[in-house]
């Protein structure tokens, strides 16, 4: 499977534009060290020639055209993406697909309470419903027209968005993660950029997986209050942080295949190349997703 980051941020990127913290300014000046990241997203195929698109961020539209390997043919409207899997309810991790809507061939797969949520709050979603299929958890389904890859959408607890209001509670386990198999060599991508806590479902999901991209939001779990008092703790917002005892990265260190950090806020000191917590992951052996890198597995 290869599999290329077309996003390593969080969903409105780093820089934000309203962001003014030290790292989001170093980001917009271009400073080297601190690379600019759109949305997190990744595209996944079998052969290198279709794709399936994880997330669809604000300017997923203009990400894609960024990749040559996911243009139309000469003289064709039709991009190579046979679906597009949005993982959570949030507005900033699925509008893009409404931008996509007018040319999209494609269909949309999420989880039935992703769907029904966003349709029911939002009118916009609903012209989507031609295109969308709701999915139960840990159904297995072909991507891709080959059908040499199957795909599972598992639950991860946390908390429902805020813009769902009294609906949130309806959205329950609105939040998924991707588990992605070859059929033909047994390979496993999963791909789970929010992850609230680290049970042992969840952890079970990681450990099976041969290639794995994990919620890295926050590097601790108070970092966004210390830039700003009054902030939500990572926790609060539903993201594990990455340093602790209770934190990802202990967890991580110790599995077999390759796991990445992705979602990254402007707050975390990985986006900075060269940070003392940038030196303490890789020393684990952990990865730091960048927008256009490509991984094969």
């Amino acid at each position: 499977m290869k599999a290329l980051v077309l996003g390593s941020g969080q969903a409105s990127g780093v820089p934000a534009w309203n962001d003014g913290s030290e790292l989001a300014l170093r980001a917009r000046a271009r400073d080297p060290l601190v690379p600019r990241r759109r949305g997190a997203a990744l595209a996944v195929s079998a052969d290198g020639l279709r794709y399936t698109i994880l997330e669809a961020p604000f300017g997923l539209g203009d990400t894609l055209t960024r990749h040559p390997m996911l243009a139309p043919a000469p003289g064709r409207r039709a991009a190579p993406i046979d679906a597009i899997v949005l993982t959570s309810a949030e507005l900033d991790a699925t509008a893009g697909a409404l931008a996509l809507r007018h040319g999209l061939a494609a269909r949309i797969v999420s989880p039935v309470p992703v769907r029904d949520a966003l349709a029911e709050q939002d009118e916009a979603f609903r012209t989507l419903a031609p295109l969308w299929t709701g999915l139960p958890w840990d159904r297995a389904w072909l991507l891709d027209r080959d059908e040499r890859l199957e795909a599972r959408l598992f639950p991860l607890p946390g908390p429902s968005p805020d813009h769902l209001g009294d609906a949130g509670a309806a959205a329950g386990r609105g939040r998924c993660g991707v588990r992605i198999t070859d059929r033909r060599s047994g390979t496993r991508i999963v791909w789970a950029p929010r992850i609230a806590q680290l049970d042992s479902a969840t952890l079970a999901e990681l450990r099976a997986a041969d290639l794995r991209f994990i919620d890295g939001t926050c590097y601790a779990d108070e970092e966004g209050r210390r830039l700003r008092p009054g902030a939500r703790c990572a926790r609060d917002l539903g993201h594990a942080p990455i340093d602790g005892r209770q934190g990802s990265l202990v967890q991580l260190a110790g599995m077999g295949g390759r796991s990445f950090y992705v979602h990254l806020a402007a707050t975390n000191p990985l986006c900075d190349r060269e940070s003392k917590e940038t030196g303490r992951v890789h020393e684990a052996g952990i990865g730091i997703a960048e927008d256009g890198m490509e991984v094969e597995t």
